[in-house]
């Protein structure tokens, strides 16, 4: 049976350590299991129960003192007389074990509650049943020490209860020649056993980005002694951590490096699940781009991970893949139906709530990029619901950060970053996860500041307080002549926009096509409409205006719903445009154009586009003119104006004070989360 629970060579758990914790819970079993046995309230002995459970289980860190008394005084039924004794007994312990003698007729007092009696007196713990083997583990750890060992344990205990909450905790070292703590000695307290300290510092160090603490101990905790065989078995555990931390920060050469050395240690060991994940997260490097390398997608194998499907699923998403939307969709099943088969297997729990919260959040930004936006966000507000706030949760601050984003887009800047800084969505972070969060505040401001032609403040401030883990690409928010490429489709696209605002866009016509095909092929919708209001820009310098008007028609009804607003403005412009240049009277031609001017005014206007705002009101002066409505001419004159100055304005400006106070509680967020 117990070798069924550790593999072959592995020593049984028989190391134990008196802590000062472990005094509180004998003199609590003491307490209601002999002196007060049979003299409690029920209601009082189940909370003492839970409590006990909870707390000799060790499962986590144990309590104070002073949260021991705390919660005992929670308990029911306090108002008891007897409760009311036990309580202030307790909280008298630390006062009857000032000195060494007296600590040790406490613990030889403990034998009476565990050890069997006479057939016709019923025993108050079972020696086998959980409180009497920790009972009788606690006394003959004791019995085990050394005078000096007890002094030593005596003084620890005083140091605890008065608030050094570090006093006794201290690893013990097992030396044969100085170890003096111990009166009698068994093979376990000869040679030190692995110790989860170095692993704790480890993972402190990867959730603070330490470099140094990090490494070292991860190094420390696998040279530890876990068997007593020459060779470890487990060096591949450490290198494969080694690459997960380098992957997390975007080090891929040297993940990469790392790898390959962990795949050649798993296949000497025969350590079959750990060279799947190892092949897993060499699949999950990205490729070379420069050789135009497809991603590697993963086969279904007995011990592949199901979250290595899913992240196949983010590989057919990016526009290099050229797949359509339809196989990301057929991956997500095979996912899933991966999960269950794990299930089956007993290799995961069916209510695993991790993979189950990433495959919805995959699924809700496939139901978005489909168009399904309402199905989206009830997805969104599921994850929202169970994901815990305040973590280090990938799936929590997804959600949040493609929200903020979304939000930002249409143009509610302050209310997007009112949600990257609320507490929640930073609180609990690591290093590497702050990192994706300072990113998208930076590129919310980058957003903004593109939008309001604030190119030199960008310049001057935004610009050299780019995250290092940031992937920004000018020409995502500014027409320039930068060599940095964009992906496929939205690299077209640029080429095309960037053609027509210098009055050629005639001359972009292959790219707008290619980049259409390319866009229906994989399902990328939003691009495909773009891609339709540029292509039906250029037709009208062909003069084909009614072509041009049926093109942008067929569009509508998705471009209306107002999830992208710079997407219905420039469609309602061009859309005006066409009607006018198509209209066969003049007068009917400007009264139909006019309501698609005056959203696409609108729409620009919430996105402070104060150039596009400008152009599209001085073209709704001269309808406005020419249908004789002299009021709404003048009105609009004067928001033209107002535009044209709020864009000189923002040209010329470089301070944005909101942004300043912004990046500086970013910067406070960095520090607090790295002086953890």
């Amino acid at each position: 049976m117990v070798q069924g629970w550790y593999r072959p060579g592995t020593p049984l758990p028989v190391n134990h350590v008196l802590r000062p914790h472990h005094i509180d819970l004998v003199a609590i079993f003491l307490l209601v299991f002999k002196e007060f046995h049979n003299n409690l309230p029920s209601g009082f002995l189940l909370f003492i129960y839970r409590f006990l459970l909870y707390e000799v289980a060790e499962v986590v860190q144990p309590r104070t003192h002073q949260e021991i008394i705390s919660t005992l005084q929670t308990a029911p039924d306090t108002d008891n007389p007897n409760v009311r004794n036990l309580l202030l007994a307790l909280e008298a312990v630390p006062s009857q074990l000032t000195s060494a003698d007296q600590l040790s007729n406490f613990f030889h007092s403990s034998p009476a509650i565990f050890v069997e009696k006479a057939d016709d007196e019923p025993n108050i713990l079972a020696r086998r049943s959980i409180f009497g083997y920790f009972c009788r583990r606690c006394f003959v750890s004791f019995i085990k020490l050394s005078f000096y060992g007890v002094m030593q344990l005596q003084r620890d205990y005083q140091s605890w209860c008065t608030g050094d909450n570090q006093a006794g905790y201290s690893p013990v070292e097992k030396d044969p020649l100085t170890s003096d703590i111990w009166i009698f000695k068994t093979n376990s307290d000869l040679k030190s056993s692995a110790r989860p300290e170095p692993w704790e510092l480890w993972e402190k160090g990867l959730s603070t980005g330490d470099d140094v603490i990090g490494p070292e101990n991860l190094r420390r905790y696998f040279e530890q002694r876990f068997h007593d065989r020459n060779d470890s078995g487990i060096r591949q555990y450490a290198l494969f951590n080694l690459v997960r931390m380098h992957y997390v920060r975007k080090e891929y050469p040297a993940a990469r490096q790392l790898l390959q050395e962990a795949i050649t240690v798993a296949r000497t060991t025969g350590d079959r699940v750990t060279l799947q994940h190892c092949i897993s997260m060499l699949h999950r490097l990205p490729p070379d781009l420069s050789t135009n390398e497809m991603p590697l997608l993963n086969e279904i194998q007995p011990d592949l991970h199901p979250s290595e499907v899913l992240f196949d699923v983010a590989k057919l998403l990016q526009p290099q893949s050229g797949q359509p939307l339809t196989l990301c969709f057929e991956k997500l099943a095979q996912a899933n139906g991966l999960f269950d088969h794990w299930v089956d297997l007993r290799k995961a729990a069916s209510c695993e709530l991790e993979y189950e919260l990433t495959s919805i959040v995959l699924l809700a930004f496939l139901d978005r990029f489909a168009g399904c936006h309402d199905l989206a966000a009830t997805e969104e507000s599921f994850i929202l619901a169970f994901a815990t706030a305040g973590e280090n949760d990938p799936n929590h601050l997804n959600v949040v950060l493609n929200r903020a984003y979304r939000v930002a887009r249409a143009g509610s800047y302050e209310i997007a970053l009112a949600q990257l800084l609320h507490p929640e969505t930073w609180r609990g972070l690591s290093l590497d996860r702050y990192q994706d969060w300072a990113t998208m505040i930076w590129h919310v401001l980058a957003l903004r500041c593109s939008r309001r032609s604030q190119r030199r403040f960008f310049r001057d401030f935004l610009l050299p307080r780019q995250p290092t883990s940031s992937t920004f690409v000018s020409k995502e928010y500014f027409f320039d002549d930068s060599i940095a490429q964009l992906l496929p489709i939205s690299g077209e696209l640029h080429q095309v926009m960037h053609a027509r605002r210098r009055g050629q866009a005639v001359t972009a016509i292959q790219p707008l096509l290619q980049s259409l095909w390319h866009a229906e092929f994989q399902g990328r919708f939003p691009l495909y409409r773009v891609g339709t209001i540029l292509l039906a820009d250029i037709g009208l310098e062909f003069g084909m205006t009614k072509h041009c008007k049926r093109l942008l028609e067929g569009i509508l009804p998705q471009v209306l719903t107002g999830h992208e607003l710079e997407h219905r403005a420039f469609a309602c412009y061009t859309l005006a445009r066409c009607i006018i240049a198509a209209s066969d009277t003049k007068e009917a031609g400007l009264r139909d154009a006019l309501p698609h001017l005056l959203m696409a005014e609108a729409d620009y206007s919430q996105l402070s586009m104060f150039e596009a705002t400008s152009d599209v009101q001085w073209l709704l002066r001269v309808v406005f003119h020419n249908l004789g409505m002299k009021a709404d001419e003048e009105a609009v004159l004067e928001r033209y104006a107002t535009s044209v100055s709020a864009m000189r304005t923002s040209e010329e400006c470089t301070v944005d004070e909101e942004a300043q106070q912004v990046w500086d509680v970013v910067t406070d967020v960095g520090l607090s989360l790295a002086a953890r």
